[in-house]
């Protein structure tokens, strides 16, 4: 990875400084976010903010093999023994609703990534600044028709995130197939999902599932 002259010169500082002192939370989210531009560029980096309560560092393990951890906080400085720091900044596309997501910035402890930043749930189009290519909401909702059963019942608006899994957007749909009371009053039945390719608009295969139910 290429590091600019004000990268080296900071982890030079905070190397040197690192068996004199403790760092201070802000010299590590500093250094975070110097990782984090050169990953994503200028740019994209204005849809990026740091979070309070989720970064955190981690301690040695004891003697049992428990690996403690500690959250960062402001204004406060990381105990001397830290092993590795994670720092989680939070990603938002406000002109998208539904691209949003976060990434981990993770630090070792001679302050370099010992891991690469995930960056996959960057659509293509946001990455070189053009306008969203993604198929519309209305186009969704007409492919919902298309393979949902009608029934009597709601179904969802078509809700649009990014599968982890499939490496991909997708808009998802919750159709109700049944619904009936509980003793208690709540509603409750069966619904089949729909999951569509935001991109391409390929419909995947229906998977059933439940509404007003707790599965445990």
């Amino acid at each position: 990875m290429n590091r600019n002259n004000s990268t080296l010169i900071l982890i030079l500082f905070l190397s040197i400084g690192l068996n004199a002192q403790r760092l201070k939370t802000q010299d590590i989210i500093d250094l975070s976010e110097k990782y984090l531009i050169e990953a994503v560029g200028q740019g994209l980096f204005e849809y990026f903010k740091p979070t309070e309560n989720i970064s955190y560092y981690k301690l040695p393990a004891n003697r049992f093999g428990f690996e403690n951890s500690k959250l960062l906080k402001k204004n406060r400085r990381i105990r001397k023994n830290w092993t590795s720091i994670l720092v989680f900044w939070h990603f938002n596309y406000p002109e998208v609703d539904g691209i949003r997501s976060g990434v981990w910035v993770k630090i070792n402890k001679q302050l370099e990534l010992y891991e690469p930043i995930e960056l996959d749930f960057i659509p293509k189009f946001v990455w070189e600044k053009r306008t969203c290519d993604f198929i519309t909401i209305e186009e969704a909702i007409e492919i919902g028709k298309q393979n949902l059963t009608k029934t009597k019942f709601d179904r969802t608006k078509p809700k649009l995130s990014f599968d982890s899994k499939r490496k991909e957007y997708i808009y998802k749909i919750i159709n109700k197939l049944t619904s009936e009371k509980d003793i208690y009053g709540k509603e409750r039945g069966m619904t089949e999902i729909l999951e569509i390719n935001a991109l391409t608009g390929k419909a995947y295969e229906l998977k059933q599932g439940y509404h007003g139910i707790i599965i445990r």
